[in-house]
């Protein structure tokens, strides 16, 4: 399987051509890259403003969210949602937002639908019936003879962000004139219309028409090749023999291209290239006490199908140096701010120095509003536009053009040692077929090489992945960031082991499972407790899988066909380099505010964080503000080139995007640390003083007790006496900080201004005294970096889980039916139970959604024609969830911390399925989405 052919998996001429050293370097850093590439630091951007519209709030009289302190009795941003409070980008417009004009424009994009064909122009003449031609019409180079007003973006010198680089190494907005679109969906020119009423008019006369975009003949042939893989690639091995050096990335402290000739900086190719071959040997060679077993594996497309559609409204005030205003529902807060500002280069005639990102609510997310193609195409709208303009895609449109999930076809091969049950080897090679840009699709595969092994401990194998650039629809960071796909095509795989050893099948899982101690694929220690083999006993003994064989017997007599199956993951969370940053502020009545640069996508983020103010300071957050990315400007840290971790205003990685999984652990860690020096130099030093004693005389020695402050022999404070006396007193009244995590949280050293230094494991602090508006850096000192290993690490947290999935199959309609779900996760500490639950009780539904229903064509005849809709994309509904049915138990722990359960939750679920269905028909399916007409086919 690792024999060097002429595959998908290797370097063309183009990704490797520069001079000597120094493109080799390059290329050992795109191999090396083992996260998302993190937001940089900006200082162009401006905090929301106080007091804006898009951050909920309670309307007086109003009930109060908070259970008491660390608790929640619903939703911080409940009320509002149910209310129908404007907390979404579709909710605004111009006139919402304090300061802007009140006149706001409509813009409409339109989109290619076949790459095959160039275009050559716009036929608008159905608007002149409409009374609805466009104020301005705007494309990527002039439209000949085109008479109504245009702009064009190529005279801008846009500086477009690294998602936007096609296959063939070309960034595009828009397609230029007379050549091919990169990808299905692709725009071609945007038009702003001079009101709702005249845009819907438009719409109402253009979509679904043929020939409104016009081509012409075939495409040209692109100036340059398309890369065969996006960049970097990913070709993981790991040996371990007795007598032998153990080799994996980690241990040997480089990664390595088994497919390029050793280098300086990467001395080890060779000996990857010769390890692999002895595991092919050991997956092929034929033996008696060996079973070999392999096959190729397969998922689909998937749209995120989030609740709202993408909307966006956007002002460029012209006024001094420029200042783009965005009203955005964004995971990539900082990301977007960031790119929307670098488009407008120093070379641009569109001056913007400035951008205030209005962060709404993103109605869903999934990993779809994850540094999404939406967002450059209403900034650069905006700053063509004579005011205020609004786009809000309908369902057709977030079809054609938003995030997709990468599909996947992985071929893989094991070798399981007959007698004892023991994973031997194991070989993989995943090709993810990606979009026609880049977006995060290499970072996907990243990780599903990552997932490549579950959650087992194999000493010998070697996993290849790529994304594989096409012509369908942008896919990148959705749902589960390509765990899902490996753990559909690695669970299944077990399963079929299991019935050729005729063993059970948890029983088998059970064996191999990873133990504290041993490593993943990558070589990374595994530091943490590891529960998987729990998870297997404790489903082996359920009731649901113990009667398996007599329920199945007694649903035969009834002619329907009845399975269990079962699944295991240990799917990470967390990037492998996270940089997360928190506010929490306190004013004289001591009312407590959390400020984050993340946002709540439905998982409960904000209300997560406002819980996790109590432990220090007694008392639940009364108020959040998501999203801003501007406020943290305030922070005297940031990722510049030539810096390390000796120079104290450094950090490996400033802001990551918001994900599901990011909150629990890493976003409530700020949080927290943040309120922890609110109190030591805040409230602490404000106890002493109404007390009357030491400051020093008190440390350790306070603790809450319903909201008041107590110590041995003293009279109890309440919060509010306390920011009282502390605001009185001038002392610290906010706190702001930044945390990195690599493999382990860096620590540092803080001499704040009352008390002793604090030791803390973060990065960068910032502190602001009572009365005053500006901020004082607190100089890092002492710091404890990273292990230089954990850069190779991949990932390093873990949350295991495993789920039990019963299906029934009617003896006539052949349509699998989930019937009972029974879910165990390790999700550490649990924060706020309901969120947790909901959480996995969503990921349980995308999963039987995965499995049996969602299916979306790559390219010819996918989402990129603009005519899907829910009349064809199926996702599951109630009647499709066994809600009565349906089981989430988190483990006993005595963990500290929480885990982020998010992707945990979803990546068992499709291969349990798919496990269940086998075990009912005796038939295996290795594709998903599994139909009746699969089902049909198969036992006809």
């Amino acid at each position: 399987m690792s024999q060097n052919t002429n595959g998908p998996f290797q370097l063309t001429r183009r990704r490797v051509i520069g001079s000597g050293a120094a493109a080799v370097t390059l290329l050992v850093h795109e191999l090396a890259l083992a996260f998302k590439p993190p937001a940089l630091k900006n200082p162009g951007a401006r905090p929301q403003p106080e007091g804006t519209p898009v951050q909920p709030h309670a309307p007086p009289g109003a009930p109060d969210w908070s259970g008491g302190p660390g608790k929640a009795r619903f939703r911080i941003d409940g009320l509002a949602k149910v209310t129908g409070q404007k907390i979404y980008a579709r909710d605004f417009r111009a006139v919402d937002m304090p300061g802007w004009p009140q006149n706001e424009r409509m813009a409409m994009i339109l989109r290619a639908t076949d790459p095959g064909l160039a275009f050559t122009g716009l036929d608008l003449s159905r608007l002149d019936a409409a009374d609805a031609r466009p104020l301005l019409t705007i494309t990527q180079t002039p439209l000949p003879g085109y008479t109504g007003p245009q702009r064009d973006l190529a005279s801008l010198n846009l500086q477009l962000p690294f998602s936007s680089a096609g296959a063939d190494g070309v960034y595009q907005l828009l397609v230029p004139v007379g050549t091919a679109p990169q990808f299905y969906g692709q725009p071609v020119a945007i038009l702003i219309f001079a009101d709702g009423n005249t845009y819907r008019r438009a719409k109402r006369a253009l979509q679904f028409q043929p020939g409104v975009v016009q081509t012409g003949g075939l495409a040209a042939p692109p100036a340059q090749p398309w890369a065969m893989a996006y960049s970097p690639v990913n070709y993981l091995t790991r040996y371990e023999a007795p007598g032998i050096e153990p080799f994996s990335q980690v241990q040997v402290g480089y990664a390595s291209d088994p497919y390029q000739p050793d280098s300086k900086t990467q001395p080890y190719n060779s000996t990857a290239r010769r390890l692999r071959s002895r595991i092919d040997n050991a997956l092929q060679a034929p033996s008696p006490a060996v079973l070999q077993l392999g096959g190729s594996y397969s998922t689909q497309v998937l749209d995120p199908m989030f609740m709202e559609p993408e909307a966006g409204l956007a002002w460029l005030d012209r006024a001094g140096t420029g200042t783009l205003n965005l009203v955005l529902g964004t995971q990539a807060t900082n990301g977007d701010s960031g790119d929307s500002l670098a488009l407008f280069s120093k070379d641009c005639p569109v001056k913007v120095g400035t951008v205030v990102l209005n962060s709404c609510y993103p109605g869903g997310g999934f990993g779809g509003r994850d540094v999404s193609t939406f967002p450059p195409l209403l900034a650069v709208t905006a700053a063509l536009a004579d005011g205020p303009v609004r786009i809000a895609q309908d369902r057709y449109e977030q079809f054609q053009g938003g995030l997709k999930q990468l599909a996947s076809r992985i071929t893989q091969r094991i070798a399981v040692d007959t007698k004892s049950g023991k994973f031997l080897a194991f070989g993989s090679k995943q090709v993810l077929p990606s979009g026609g840009q880049n977006n995060y699709s290499q970072f996907v595969a990243m990780l599903a090489a990552y997932c490549g092994l579950s959650g087992y401990d194999i000493k010998q194998a070697y996993v290849d992945a790529i994304a594989q650039p096409s012509t369908g629809v942008v896919a990148g960071s959705m749902r589960g960031f390509g765990g899902p796909q490996a753990s559909f095509a690695v669970e299944t795989l077990v399963d079929e082991v299991a019935v050729a050893l005729r063993r059970d099948p948890i029983a088998l899982r059970e064996i191999n499972a990873l133990r504290e101690g041993d490593r993943t694929i990558t070589g990374a220690p595994l530091t943490q407790a590891t529960t998987l083999r729990e998870i297997c006993r404790r489903s082996r003994e359920h009731a649901l899988w113990r009667d398996r064989e007599a329920v199945k017997a007694r649903k035969a007599r009834e002619g329907v066909r009845y399975g269990v199956g079962f699944a295991l993951a240990n799917q990470a969370y967390g990037t492998g380099k996270d940089g997360v940053m928190a506010e929490v502020a306190m004013d004289a009545a001591g009312r407590l505010t959390v400020r984050t640069n993340c946002v709540d996508m439905g998982n409960g983020s904000a209300t997560t964080l406002a819980i996790s103010t109590a432990a220090w300071l007694g008392h639940n957050a009364h108020d959040i503000v998501m999203g801003d990315v501007g406020s943290f400007n305030a922070l005297d840290v940031s990722t510049y080139p030539g810096g390390d971790w000796s120079k104290p205003n450094w950090t490996a990685g400033f802001a990551m995007s918001s994900s599901a999984c990011l909150t629990a652990f890493h976003q409530v860690h700020v949080t927290e640390q943040a309120s922890q020096v609110l109190f030591q130099a805040g409230l602490l030093p404000a106890a002493a003083a109404l007390w009357g004693v030491p400051l020093a005389q008190l440390q350790g020695k306070t603790k809450w007790d319903k909201g008041h402050l107590t110590a041995p022999g003293l009279a109890p404070l309440a919060l509010r006496a306390l920011a009282t006396k502390a605001h009185q007193m001038g002392l610290t009244s906010a706190a702001m900080v930044h945390g990195l995590y690599e493999g382990s949280w860096v620590v540092g050293t803080y001499a704040v201004p009352a008390g002793p230094p604090l030791q803390l494991p973060i990065d960068g602090l910032s502190l602001r005294a009572a009365g005053q508006a500006s901020w004082t850096p607190v100089l890092r000192q002492n710091v404890i970096p990273p292990k230089p290993a954990a850069a190779l690490y991949g990932r390093s947290l873990y949350a295991p889980s495993g789920v039990l999935v019963a299906v029934e199959i009617g003896p006539k309609s052949f349509a699998p039916r989930v019937v009972d779900v029974q879910l165990l996760v390790d999700a550490g500490k649990v924060l706020q139970p309901d969120l947790l639950l909901g959480q996995a009780q969503g990921g349980i539904a995308m999963g039987i959604g995965y499995a049996l229903l969602e299916d979306l064509p790559l390219e010819a005849g996918g989402a990129g024609d603009g005519r899907w809709n829910l009349d064809r994309y199926h996702v599951a509904l109630s009647a499709d969830v066994p809600l009565a049915r349906m089981s989430i138990t988190p483990l006993p722990t005595t963990d500290t911390t929480a885990k982020g359960i998010a992707e945990a939750v979803l990546c068992p679920i499709a291969p349990a399925i798919g496990n269940a269905i086998a075990h009912a028909t005796g038939k295996r399916f290795r594709a998903l989405p599994i139909t009746a007409a699969d089902i049909e086919k198969a036992l006809s």
